[in-house]
């Protein structure tokens, strides 16, 4: 007869019981080809992050600064100002890298003070030359930083459509200020309508490069010389290169994921 020592050893385990709920596996013994793959949780965005619509409307204020302060010193001074904040919202906005924000949080500050003082304290040509300049510096950084951060966004929404319309009045920008950069680098005006003793305006210009990038059709102002022809044609090319591409792109896809490529095991 079979001691009791030896029947509680050949007993069945609790685990395999029929009345016993079956033994959760600890996560190490979870069988690797069974694991599912999760991003780790993002870390809270930074202040400012993706606000193309707040830099939409600081471009757009810009464009009525320009128009109601004019080419005086105050309003150039205000136009300055104006296109550092939103040069440096668009780079807080792309999240660029820390030491980058850092430089220009540095540099943009005193390169607008310089560019203030110049038009302040230099002859009329030197400062509309450097009104130009650095406008144009400004509205380069602020593209190449948010296309960048848009080519990373992996669900087309509203902010990757407000980013794309940034991109688009920056180009514009950028434009105005070659043409008013052409003009004072000619010794001469920049338009065939308008001759010395008049002056071209910052609002002309602006006005001359939204109607060559929206291709509506010349009307009261044209370019004179061959360099300013010139610029208007590349700007009309790439306006609407632009819109049919990446801005067209941008609304059939709007609120698509883009599909994330893993790596094969």
């Amino acid at each position: 007869m079979p001691e009791p020592d030896d029947i509680q050893a050949t007993a069945p385990s609790e685990a395999s019981s029929p009345n016993t709920p079956p033994t959760r596996m600890e996560p190490d013994e979870v069988p690797a080809s069974h694991a599912v793959l999760q991003e780790p949780p993002g870390e809270k965005p930074p202040r400012f992050a993706d606000s193309y619509g707040l830099v939409l409307v600081l471009l757009i204020a810009s464009y009525f600064v320009m128009a109601i302060a004019g080419d005086y010193h105050y309003g150039r001074l205000l136009s300055l100002v104006m296109l550092a904040t939103t040069t440096w919202l668009a780079l807080r906005a792309s999240q660029v890298e820390r030491r980058l924000l850092r430089y220009a949080v540095a540099i943009i500050p005193v390169a607008t003070v310089v560019a203030i003082a110049l038009s302040v304290f230099g002859s009329e040509n030197l400062a509309k030359a450097v009104t130009a300049t650095l406008a144009a510096l400004l509205v380069i950084v602020a593209p190449v930083a948010i296309v960048k951060r848009l080519a990373t966004h992996l669900v087309i929404n509203i902010n990757t459509f407000y980013g794309a319309i940034c991109v688009y009045l920056l180009i514009a920008m950028f434009f105005a200020s070659m043409f008013a950069l052409t003009g004072v680098l000619s010794g001469d005006s920049f338009f065939a309508q308008i001759r010395p003793p008049d002056r071209a305006s910052t609002v002309d210009f602006l006005y001359f490069s939204f109607v060559t990038i929206t291709t509506v059709g010349y009307g009261d102002l044209t370019a004179m010389g061959n360099v300013g022809r010139m610029l208007a044609v590349l700007e009309a090319i790439l306006g609407q290169l632009y819109l049919i591409t990446v801005v067209s792109l941008v609304v059939q896809n709007l609120g698509q994921a883009r599909r994330k490529k893993l790596p094969l095991d």
